[in-house]
């Protein structure tokens, strides 16, 4: 029977000892990248709830003061 060096063997252990810590990173990787989408797809769905709010709200002050160019800083309505 024939059996290798303990160097060769050595290098086999810690070959695949650096196979698991990187596939451990990966797994990390994976974990925190759908965490993330999870983040980015609630924040998309907030910001088209507040357009969706904001664009409600315009519509009601157009009908209640015409439409018009506002003035964000001064409130007043100018129109045309």
């Amino acid at each position: 029977m024939s059996k290798i060096t303990e160097e060769e063997l050595q290098k086999i252990k810690d070959g695949r000892e650096q196979v698991s810590v990187v596939a451990e990173y990966l797994s990390e990787l994976v974990l925190q990248h759908t965490v993330l989408d999870n983040l980015v797809k609630n924040a998309k769905q907030e910001f088209l709830n507040l357009v969706s709010d904001e664009e409600s709200y315009f519509a009601e002050l157009n009908k209640k003061y015409g439409e018009g160019l506002l003035n964000i800083e001064t409130g007043e309505i100018e129109t045309s």
